[in-house]
């Protein structure tokens, strides 16, 4: 062996014993001479036996590693934080033998350290919450985040570990404590010489002079200024620093090594991109969160397509307007379910990039009614400006309509109003002066075919009477004169003023009132008109020897039955009436029109009973409404509240 030979394998064993050196096994001498082949071959068995031990421990710990990146993935769509730090720590403790894990998390929003701290106790775990102050100097385990480094206390009795509150559960475990080694968790794109030079002079991150106050006054103002500073970094968007992960042992246990330490940085390594992701994803959420939120507080109903014009998104308004759940809609064609005339506009959007303003159209909604809204459409575009869909908006126009229609019948009413007014006593002054006249007449002259003339006359002037009376009382209504009484009574009075005129065709009328009916607040005069009107058009509709029913019943509120030591009156919301008849019934298109004044079917009618008798309903805070089918009867409904609000004029 030459002499450069020799040195070469001197200088090969010196490596040796420092490589011996960091594996921590300096402990086996290799201090031998290159001429003693049992020596050298007896240090490379040794060699290749340590190269084998590292190599078994490296795969083991990659193994714990993945399985511990697994593991966090899994927790990454949990929105509890705490549930991710205490599995992570109780990993920690079971795959790689950890006496004291912990993670702690940063809640920039609070200016704290949050999460857990597992400690292993004869085979038991117990885990405790952290929720630390990071602002100030609080302890090692928020130095650890300002430094941006790791922070390795060989004797944590001589350093303040975190402040805890008073009775804390871990105040004993830090008691006990020998050493104690936390490294930051960093965001995968943001290295900290970055976040500096961006920041500036007030970014304290990694700035060794913020954590040793300098002597004498001026600590005090540096303590202040360096609090301020760590709160800009807690509120800067390019905080780098998502926590601290951390390994600690008792003084009974061995002091942690460097290779604990170099095996908590690399644990760190693979936790930081887990727990960022688990923090955007927390992030994503609650966005998604607050824009549920949003669309479904719209008071204007919204709904998103594709460019194929599938449904994307279908708001709560969208859901009370229309009918349809969001779950029915979604993926589906918006013509398919709404209607060819928003579909259109739509499309126009779609396909010609032509956007709408309030543009008034028909929906269609569920039970198949058109619903009038105002419809405005826009693209939705990308970041680059692509179109990838559309949004419509729109508010029902029914209430408009609704008062539009209303306003247009009080115009009608007010100019009816003005015209009976005005011409009411020129026409009742001529006629009953013919009245008069046809009457002299009626008397002078013998029974004949004159005779019936001179009676048709008069029965058409008495008819032209009614009108101008009934014309009078729709433009002219009768204050209310309300008092809680029975509503049977008026309908018993009203069956028996038509007694003979239904007899005429032997008719019959049946009053039926349920048990605890209660009296209703009602105007008696008024509603035996309305119930006058009623049975006789019942009467009218029914075939010759027919009968005609009528059932009182007390109506319950919604959603609440009878109390079982009371009658059901006791909790009534109203009354309800119900008049019968075996009648053909009306056609459908008829049924939309019957309460519209000047309607009517019967010959010789004037059309405005069933107005005047909806109008008296309708002052009383009550309803009037009518269900029929053609042959089968009709049943009119009058139903009267408790509570009248005292009528309406």
């Amino acid at each position: 062996m030459s002499h450069e030979q020799r040195a070469a394998l001197r200088a090969l064993l010196r490596r040796v014993d420092e490589v011996r050196g960091l594996a921590e096994r300096s402990e086996v001498p290799t201090a031998i001479e290159p001429d003693d082949t049992a020596a050298l071959l007896r240090t490379v068995s040794e060699l290749v036996e340590e190269l084998e031990r590292s190599h078994r421990r490296l795969i083991e710990t990659n193994v714990q590693l993945v399985s511990l990146r697994e593991v966090a993935n899994r927790m990454v769509t949990s929105l509890d934080s705490g549930e991710t730090t205490h599995t992570v720590t109780r990993y920690l403790h079971r795959a790689f033998g950890f006496e004291d894990a912990f993670l702690l998390l940063v809640d920039r929003d609070r200016m704290r350290l949050n999460g857990t701290w597992t400690r292993g106790d004869g085979g038991r775990e117990h885990s405790h919450a952290l929720d630390l102050p990071l602002a100030g100097d609080p302890g090692a385990l928020a130095r650890s985040v300002w430094l941006n480094r790791t922070v390795h206390l060989h004797d944590p009795q001589r350093h303040l570990v975190a402040q805890l509150p008073e009775g804390h559960p871990l105040q004993e475990v830090f008691a006990e404590l020998g050493s104690l080694a936390t490294v930051p968790l960093q965001r995968s794109q943001a290295p900290i010489a970055e976040t500096r030079e961006l920041c500036g002079a007030r970014c304290v991150l990694g700035d060794a002079s913020a954590v040793a106050p300098p002597p004498g006054a001026a600590a005090e103002s540096w303590a202040i200024e360096r609090e301020e500073r760590q709160r800009h970094c807690l509120g800067c968007e390019l905080m780098p620093i998502l926590g601290v992960i951390g390994m600690a042992r008792p003084a009974s246990a061995p002091p942690l090594s460097a290779t604990d330490v170099t095996l908590l940085e690399s644990i760190a390594l693979s936790v930081a991109p887990v727990v960022e992701n688990a923090r955007l994803y927390q992030d994503l959420r609650q966005s998604e969160r607050f824009r549920m939120h949003v669309l479904d507080s719209m008071a204007s109903a919204l709904v998103a397509v594709n460019m194929q014009g599938e449904i994307l998104t279908f708001n709560r308004a969208a859901e009370s307007l229309l009918g349809f759940a969001e779950a029915d809609v979604t993926g589906q064609p918006f013509g398919r379910f709404f209607g060819e005339e928003g579909d259109a506009i739509l499309r126009a959007t779609l396909e010609r990039g032509r956007e709408s303003l309030r543009e008034e159209t028909m929906l269609r909604a569920r039970d198949g009614v058109p619903v009038p809204v105002s419809l405005t459409t826009s693209l939705l575009r990308n970041e680059r400006r692509a179109v990838y869909g559309a949004i419509a908006t729109f508010v029902d126009l029914t209430p408009l309509k609704r008062a539009e229609e209303h306003a247009r019948r009080q115009d009608r009413l007010a100019a009816l109003g003005r015209f009976t007014s005005s011409v009411a006593h020129e026409i009742r002054n001529p006629l009953t002066g013919i009245a008069a006249g046809v009457q002299y007449l009626d008397r002078s002259v013998a029974d004949g075919p004159q005779r019936e003339n001179l009676g048709f006359i008069l029965s058409e002037i008495r008819r032209l009477d009614r009108i101008v009376q009934d014309l009078f009382d729709i433009t002219h209504p009768r204050g209310l004169a309300l008092r809680a009484q029975p509503l049977e009574d008026a309908v018993r009075r009203a069956a028996h003023s038509l007694e003979a005129t239904l007899a005429a065709r032997q008719l019959t009328v049946s009053v039926e009132c349920a048990p605890y009916t209660p009296p209703v607040p009602h105007d008696a005069d008024q509603m035996q008109q309305v119930f006058i009107n009623l049975i006789k058009n019942a009467g009218e509709a029914s075939p010759e020897g027919g009968a005609i029913r009528v059932t009182l019943a007390p109506t319950p509120p919604a959603g609440r039955r009878a109390h079982p030591g009371r009658g059901p009156g006791a909790w009534s919301a109203g009354v309800v009436a119900r008049i019968e008849d075996r009648g053909s019934g009306i056609s459908p298109e008829h049924l939309k029109t019957v309460f519209e004044p000047f309607f009517t079917t019967r010959q010789g009618g004037t059309g405005l009973g069933l107005y005047i008798c909806h109008d008296i309903v309708k002052r009383h805070g009550g309803a009037l409404t009518v269900q029929s089918e053609p042959g089968c009867g009709t049943t009119f409904v009058v139903e009267l509240p408790m509570e009248s609000n005292g009528g309406t004029p």
